[in-house]
């Protein structure tokens, strides 16, 4: 039978991970590997080479990325986070909705150049009820209102601010996809005074239940004069207008949202042909929680590896997968609590490795194939693949770099240098277009999960 799975249990879902990977009983790491070239692919008739292609959810994709793995870095950071809309001047902002989800709507919500997060309560509309683009910023610095209350601007938007961003979540968490979902903390206003619990304020200043907007679903016909409009529900508070134009009612705007409400009516007077025809938006609290507010359920991890991270990470090579492991373990099976750690396996030679990063190599004794990932004097550190098939090197055993005439002989082999790459759970698997990495670089990788 149809069914719905509710976006609160999504939320629910989300928070619990969140305060899963922030709290101290459980590890998590962001990983990165896969030096060598994705499979070539047909694109919409476009032939595109090394393609990071959709990763299935599959023990298959799962494998293949615990065989690329490089390192791994534990997460620095984690937060809530929403889609990111930029508010920018002459566009058309959607009103929050009781009944569409974030996922078929995220333009109800806005991040200004202050850096504060306004929901539109109510979209502007000229004289006849036609929608008009957005013209005045939201500020309630600049418009000089009150920031814990809605607020109407002179084009017709009815906006209410949630919260400001801080300059750590700017810094760790902000991206050109997503904004952080503050939830409570200290900022500061336009005047650079400290206000201490700004969005504390805001939280404790919602109401329940209001009725934020009158949504007209027909016009009706008929109306010889403007109907007053009278508001039946169980809160009480609401009142609103109307406005007519040629004997339709084009628009009710909200005058007072009231308090209390879980359900209301709008009752207009009058003897028209047809009756205008409404339905009353409540929120249950809004303001009091912008996740839910902002109708997410997505959460954000975070690191920011920095050239070799103290021998862990490699350079002069290049990566095209990140995914998420949740408690690998050290070979012995004790838990792998350390900062950052490389993964690879490690072939000993007996001089210092010719092979260059990217390279690969095969054993002349078992045809044992590789990609080299790292030479650092006598070792080399490589991963094997589907595309390279899981034969072992012998010890003893002459390693050439194919296409070239490098060889060099093994004399030891060391499987899991520091972690058991196949122990733990993998969350997520993200494949990329190559990322190349150098000892002065500093990646900033940002893992959205939304559940």
């Amino acid at each position: 039978m149809p069914a719905t799975v509710r976006q609160t249990l999504n939320q629910t879902l989300a928070r619990q991970f969140l305060a899963d990977v922030i709290g101290t009983e459980k590890e998590f790491y962001i990983g990165i590997g896969k030096s060598d070239v994705f499979p070539t692919a047909v694109v919409d008739g476009e032939t595109i080479v090394d393609y990071p292609y959709l990763p299935a959810d599959g023990n298959l994709e799962e494998s293949e990325f615990r065989h690329n793995l490089q390192s791994i870095k534990k997460v620095e950071g984690a937060i809530i986070v929403a889609k990111r809309n930029n508010w920018v001047s002459d566009a058309i902002y959607h009103e929050w909705s009781d009944v569409k989800n974030a996922e078929e709507d995220t333009a109800f919500y806005v991040l200004n150049d202050a850096k504060e997060v306004y929901v539109c309560l109510e979209t502007g509309r000229d004289g006849d009820g036609n929608i008009v683009t957005s013209t005045v910023k939201p500020s309630y610095c600049e418009l000089n209102v009150d920031y814990t209350r809605p607020f109407r601007t002179s084009d017709g938007y009815v906006w209410k601010f949630l919260y400001k961003l801080t300059p750590q979540q700017i810094f760790q968490y902000l991206s050109s996809n997503h904004v952080p979902v503050s939830l409570t903390g200290p900022v500061s206003n336009c005047d650079n005074s400290a206000i201490e619990d700004l969005q504390m304020n805001v939280i404790n200043a919602a109401v329940k239940g209001e009725i934020i907007r009158c949504e007209v679903t027909s016009k009706g016909s008929g109306y010889t004069t403007t109907p007053t409009v009278t508001v039946v529900g169980d809160g009480n508070g609401a009142t609103a207008v109307a406005t007519m134009v040629g004997g339709e009612i084009v628009k009710i705007t909200m005058t007072n949202y009231g308090s209390g409400y879980t359900r209301a009516s709008f009752v207009l007077d009058g003897t028209p042909t047809t009756e205008c025809e409404t339905r009353a938006v409540i929120t249950r609290h809004m303001g009091n929680d912008p996740v839910d507010d902002l109708k997410t359920s997505s959460v954000m991890l975070n690191i920011k590896p920095d050239g070799t991270e103290g021998n862990t990470f490699i350079v002069d090579n290049e990566f095209r997968q990140i995914g998420v492991l949740q408690d690998p373990t050290k070979p012995d099976g004790t838990p792998y609590t350390e900062v950052s750690g490389k993964v690879l396996p490690v072939l000993h030679l007996d001089a210092n490795s010719p092979f260059s990063s990217g390279s690969l190599v095969r054993g002349l004794t078992n045809g044992a194939e590789a990609y080299v990932n790292e030479s650092v004097n006598n070792f080399v550190y490589y991963h094997q693949n589907e595309s390279t098939g899981f034969v072992p090197f012998g010890v003893g055993e002459i390693v050439e770099q194919v296409g070239t005439s490098l060889q060099q002989t093994v004399t030891g082999l060391t499987d899991q240098p520091e972690i058991d790459r196949h122990s733990g759970d993998v969350l997520y698997i993200e494949n990329r277009y190559r990322i190349i990495r150098d000892a002065e670089q500093q990646e900033d990788i940002k893992v959205v999960i939304t559940i």
